[in-house]
């Protein structure tokens, strides 16, 4: 709705703005509009009612990007931070999706002269026991990496309280982003459920439960658009004509002026394909077949994309017509 309102509202104020005089009165207003509803009656775009759970996911999915934003900022912090007082200990340990291992580890020990100071022993019993009571790999040949790291790595800041006090708040930080963004992804989740189209997306290969939401929220309700063309053109992938007497343009960049966060978001798509390497997937295979050809890796993405959407409006509108 808001979309066809702003394409008749550009239209109106082009065709208002061919006449000479700029005078601006109610009465000289509702005659432009009126001559202009007169003029383009059969080319005006019809406006449809918004659904409000597209609205709601569309608000939902600029919130994550905005928490995703500064989890990006926190994690680069508390890197800066592990530098100065445990240098290359994320070398050992690691986060990985729900595990907090490396966070919590820190959180435990703050600086390497601690494990210094406890000694091989103690150390090596006291983080076997922490392993084991957050539900860690038992590993002793972990510890001794760990220890060997602290007796050679040169911490830049001092074991201080104030040290101990950044480096917990920043654990603490990451720990309370994660935590708001997956509650923001939970409510995504639970309002395409109600969405028809929820289960012919997440069919799809390589989109699970954290993209196929943040895609629906951002091409909404996929009826509105007139064709495939018009969901590429508002994902801003569209190649531009450009031509001027015989010369035809056969090489263009991609518009940019459409959706920037869909464009985001299907690029994530494009890199879990290629890193999944779907066998019998249609867009991972044109991409591949895009490389082939010899284009780089982002123009291949970029295709891929295209035809992603292609096949996603292909998809989407065939079970709306059947249902």
């Amino acid at each position: 709705l808001f979309r066809s309102c702003c394409v008749n509202a550009l239209r109106m104020k082009k065709f208002c703005s061919q006449s000479i005089r700029r005078a601006k009165t109610d009465k000289i207003d509702s005659i432009k509009i009126a001559s202009f509803g007169i003029t383009y009656w059969n080319e005006l775009v019809k406006a449809y009612p918004s659904n409000v759970i597209y609205d709601e996911l569309k608000f939902l999915a600029r919130q994550y990007y905005q928490v995703t934003g500064m989890l990006v900022k926190s994690k680069v912090n508390f890197s800066n931070l592990l530098d100065q007082v445990m240098p290359k200990i994320n070398d050992v340990l690691s986060n990985q999706g729900e595990n907090h291992k490396l966070t919590e580890f820190v959180n435990r020990y703050i600086h390497f002269q601690n494990i210094l100071d406890m000694g091989e022993m103690k150390f090596t019993s006291d983080y076997c026991k922490w392993a084991k009571k957050k539900g860690y790999r038992l590993n002793e040949r972990k510890a001794a990496e760990i220890l060997a790291l602290a007796q050679n790595g040169i911490p830049t800041l001092p074991n201080s309280q104030s040290v101990k006090i950044a480096v917990s708040e920043a654990v603490k930080l990451i720990h309370s982003i994660e935590e708001s963004r997956n509650t923001i992804l939970a409510q995504m989740q639970d309002l395409c459920n109600t969405l028809p189209e929820y289960s012919v997306v997440k069919e799809m290969d390589c989109i699970g439960d954290t993209l196929a939401p943040r895609i629906i929220a951002e091409i909404g309700d996929v009826r509105r658009f007139k064709n495939k063309h018009s969901l590429i053109a508002y994902a801003g992938i569209d190649a531009p004509p450009y031509q001027s007497g015989a010369f035809h343009a056969s090489e263009r960049h991609i518009s940019k002026r459409g959706n920037s966060y869909l464009r985001k978001t299907g690029y994530e798509i494009m890199q879990s394909l290629i890193k999944h390497k779907p066998a019998d997937n249609a867009v991972y295979n044109f991409i591949q077949k895009k490389r082939s050809e010899g284009k780089c890796g982002k123009e291949a993405m970029i295709a891929g994309l295209n035809k992603f959407l292609r096949v996603y409006y292909g998809k989407v509108m065939e079970f709306y017509s059947e249902h």
